[in-house]
């Protein structure tokens, strides 16, 4: 969260503003502790004592109340593979590609790990194309000024497992390497919807700079740990800062723009 710059109250001036002035005041939250995210990104145990049961929890709460076919599609694509989406990120994931298929244009993902989520575009994209770019061979070394979360090779998987467990689907279309390298020629491609889960500023600004000018009207770029990594959350505030678009912060880790 951004501080704000106070301004100087009057007598005239209700007590109101101060304690609102206060609020904005930056504070560390349990989630952003960089120490703790550190441990936790690196061990797998640990995250699967933390995402994945949230994410179990989470999925339960939702059967109370969301259609159950829907529910089931996400469990069935989070076997097998590793998910780093909790429950009602899954959810919201489907239902964006469900929501955004009635446009014409292609879906992408930037940043596909085991291609969990991928999996999850694709039970609800319909006939639209996906387009995934990875290294595949896990982060790059972090930059300047970048956090140290993540170690470089970190969340590597390798293409054939993913294209594996994405042999089902129709129209995924893999671009492996260093990205927007990695998109040449896709150029004329126009989007409805991309999903952003790099972590990293550089690579989150690079996928908006890439992304943002070829969607096509109405539609949707989100993106995964907006509000955790502060990375992340500074690229779009750095891409958006010339634009007429608002981010909008979701419940989850997640943020979208609508262009």
């Amino acid at each position: 969260m951004n501080s704000s710059t106070a301004v100087a109250r009057t007598s005239s001036e209700p007590t109101a503003i101060s304690l609102s002035t206060a609020y904005r005041v930056p504070r560390r939250t349990w989630m952003k502790y960089e120490r703790a995210q550190r441990i936790v990104s690196r061990t797998k145990l640990l995250r699967r004592l933390t995402i994945g049961l949230f994410a179990q929890l989470e999925l339960l709460i939702l059967r109370g109340h969301k259609d159950h076919s829907t529910l089931a599609s996400i469990r069935r694509c989070r076997r097998g593979t590793e998910s780093l989406l909790t429950g009602n990120e899954a959810f919201l994931l489907h239902s964006l590609a469900r929501a955004q298929r009635s446009l014409r244009g292609a879906m992408a993902e930037l940043g596909v790990y085991q291609g969990s989520s991928a999996r999850i575009i694709c039970e609800a994209k319909g006939n639209s194309a996906l387009h995934l770019f990875d290294t595949f061979s896990g982060f790059p070394e972090p930059g300047e000024g970048e956090s140290h979360i993540f170690a470089r090779g970190q969340f590597a998987a390798s293409l054939s497992s993913v294209r594996s467990a994405l042999g089902a689907y129709g129209e995924v279309h893999f671009h492996p390497g260093v990205f927007p390298q990695s998109a040449a020629g896709l150029d004329e491609l126009r989007f409805s919807l991309v999903h952003l889960d790099v972590d990293l500023y550089a690579s989150t600004l690079a996928g908006l700079e890439f992304f943002y000018p070829r969607m096509v009207p109405g539609g949707i770029i989100v993106t995964h740990d907006y509000s955790t990594l502060p990375g992340v959350a500074q690229a779009f505030s750095t891409f958006l800062a010339k634009k007429r678009r608002a981010i909008i912060e979701l419940p989850t880790t997640q943020a979208m723009v609508v262009v």
